[in-house]
């Protein structure tokens, strides 16, 4: 499992926060307008808004008591928001157009924009973009074959038309400007070799789950592994060999690994792997189950492979520095002890 951009992208820890922000202020401003225009409202109003105050009240609350289960609750918001934007817009221009050319709700169509490269990937939030903007392009193109339309609505959709297809491109192309920065500095976290994060990498992670053990209490394991007698590998066999033997190991590692782990090269034969959520008897039963498969990996022509391990569960007052010096002393004491074992600290 390669970990993607989002352990660098610095917007990831705070969308649900700022989700949690943005829905209670949507259904403030949805119910302010609402009261404002009691007695005026139109017919779309009258439906969606009551939606908008009691729909975006309920997203925020299923996203705060339930923030793991309930990622359907900002698609869900931004739906909302969408559905009544175009509701809007369409019953203005198809139907009813505003004598000063576009309804005041035409300028909050930037924040659908806005909003979906903020919650969704790049493509998608491109698609649902354009989509968009396609739809209301072929809504005013409708309202121009009705015959109802003056020079004010024409320069007013003119106006927004263009105004849009500007944000889409600005928004498109500043993104990607930051995507390609992210990816360049992921490469500075990768070993070349296997694919695997660095040792760079693993003081990122460490100091991050660090953080919530020592905030929230949960449990963290780190796993340290070397192969044994890999310098005789290399003498005998040449490097190329035992560049394959680091490859299959690499992989080895990622397909006994859960999503959430991180396999990491430390440098050389030794590996180690992070274990989110995970307390030391779980990390020892996933370390005799690495020392199994490695045991069992078979790199032709070398004819057999062992590692030994050392395991260690973080503490509250735990470093990066001092969790790998723990798990690193099991693992010399594993050597010790005859190789091929695994060994807590």
């Amino acid at each position: 499992m390669h970990p993607t951009l989002e352990l660098l992208d610095p917007l990831n820890p705070v969308r649900r926060r700022m989700a949690l922000w943005l829905l209670p202020l949507g259904s403030l401003l949805a119910l302010v307008a609402l009261l404002a225009s009691r007695s005026r409202l139109d017919p779309v109003d009258r439906v969606l808004l009551p939606l908008l105050v009691v729909g975006f009240l309920l997203l925020a609350l299923a996203l705060k008591r339930h923030p793991a289960s309930a990622r359907w609750a900002i698609p869900s918001a931004h739906a909302l928001i969408a559905l009544y934007l175009l509701s809007i817009l369409t019953y203005q221009l198809l139907f009813v157009p505003n004598p000063q050319g576009l309804s005041p709700a035409a300028f909050w169509v930037p924040f659908f924009y806005f909003s979906s490269y903020l919650f969704f990937p790049t493509q998608r939030a491109l698609r649902l973009a354009l989509l968009y903007l396609l739809t209301l392009f072929l809504l005013a193109l409708l309202g121009a074959f009705r015959g109802h339309y003056t020079p004010v609505h024409l320069n007013a959709l003119a106006q927004f038309l263009g105004s849009n297809l500007a944000y889409v491109g600005l928004l498109y192309l500043l993104v990607r400007l930051k995507e390609g920065y992210l990816e360049a500095q992921l490469d500075a976290y990768t070993d070349f070799l296997t694919g695997l994060r660095n040792r760079r990498y693993l003081d990122l992670v460490l100091d991050r789950e660090l953080f919530r053990v020592a905030r929230y209490g949960r449990p963290l394991s780190l796993i340290v592994l070397d192969l044994d007698g890999f310098k005789a590998v290399n003498d005998t066999h040449g490097h190329e060999v035992g560049d394959r033997v680091l490859k299959a190991l690499a992989r080895c590692l990622e397909e006994h690994l859960r999503q959430s782990d991180r396999a990491v090269r430390l440098g050389g034969e030794e590996f180690a792997v992070v274990l989110p959520e995970t307390g030391l008897p779980q990390a020892l039963r996933l370390a005799e189950r690495l020392r199994q498969a490695v045991a069992a990996l078979r790199v032709p022509p070398v004819e057999r492979l062992s590692a030994s391990f050392g395991v260690a569960q973080a503490s509250p007052t735990d470093s990066p520095l001092s969790l790998l010096k723990r798990a690193d002393e099991a693992l010399y004491r594993a050597k010790r002890q005859g190789k091929n074992r695994v060994e807590a600290a």
